[in-house]
């Protein structure tokens, strides 16, 4: 038998959330630390791309207030 984890919404949109945050800190890290700028750069937008990927794979949409 198959088993299929269903994930909620919410679950959903936190990933994509923290996946997202982890890029903010990656540049952050880059900026105001000896750690290369460059190298921080790139793995913020490598981790944005992830995010948003993940999010239209997931059907996750943002929320405009």
């Amino acid at each position: 038998m198959k088993e299929v984890a269903i994930m909620s919404s919410n679950a959903k949109k936190a990933y994509v959330s923290l996946l997202s945050l982890l890029g903010l800190a990656f540049l952050l890290v880059g900026i105001f630390t000896a750690f290369e700028f460059t190298i921080g750069l790139i793995l913020a937008i490598v981790c944005w791309v992830g995010s948003g990927i993940l999010a239209k794979y997931w059907g996750v949409k943002k929320e405009k207030s």
